[in-house]
């Protein structure tokens, strides 16, 4: 099973060969990139202790159960974060998801195929969402965003398809708005969006204390 990246380093364009051992312990590198990280990881000891801890975190991923962060799995995602293209307005509101004290992993399959994935902070109202694997829409649909919970089902944002050729790897989404008992899903909509669902959700990340 292949994970989304940017819990990684994936979001943003990756600086050197120290910065793929995320990528790499996830199986997400082209194979030329892949053959010259293991030249480079053979002589590189950081690297290689980079690799375990990356993989232990992918293995939790894949019990597809909500669970807190660890600490140094928190630092890197914030060490990656501050090194990363600046000319993103939306990396700081990620990094202080993804560092907040109260931040959480749920990650779960969806019904069209392929995983989705949401780090969440309730203090901070605010979850990151991306996905692995799901399918490429139409022109004519989005995946879209919601939250679902005591205060009704909200839009919560749009998510751009996967492009051809990522293993359908989406981009990290922000979406403001988490309400203390909310659940996260995701629907197929028509282009543009919609205020309220016209579809089953594909999935619904239930986050701990709901």
């Amino acid at each position: 099973m292949r994970f989304p990246r940017f819990l990684f380093l994936g979001m943003l364009p990756w600086r050197s060969r120290h910065s793929l051992a995320g990528p790499y312990a996830l199986d997400a590198l082209e194979p030329a990139e892949r053959a010259r990280f293991e030249r480079h990881l053979r002589g590189c000891a950081a690297c290689q202790s980079e690799v375990r801890d990356f993989a232990e975190v992918a293995a939790s991923l894949g019990l597809a159960a909500a669970t807190t962060p660890p600490p140094s799995l928190k630092g890197r995602v914030l060490a990656d974060v501050g090194a990363l293209d600046a000319a993103r307005s939306d990396d700081a509101a990620i990094a202080a998801v993804l560092s907040a004290a109260d931040a959480l992993i749920a990650s779960a399959a969806t019904s069209a195929g392929g995983t989705a994935t949401v780090v969440a902070s309730r203090s901070g109202r605010s979850v990151v969402f991306t996905s692995a694997g799901l399918p490429v829409l139409p022109p004519s649909s989005v995946y879209e965003l919601w939250f679902i919970g005591s205060a009704g089902v909200r839009a919560a944002g749009l998510v751009p398809s996967p492009a051809a050729g990522t293993h359908g790897i989406t981009v990290p989404v922000l979406a403001a708005g988490l309400s203390g008992d909310d659940a996260v899903g995701v629907t197929v909509e028509p282009a543009g969006g919609t205020t309220a669902p016209t579809t089953t959700p594909i999935v619904v990340l239930t986050l701990p204390g709901r």
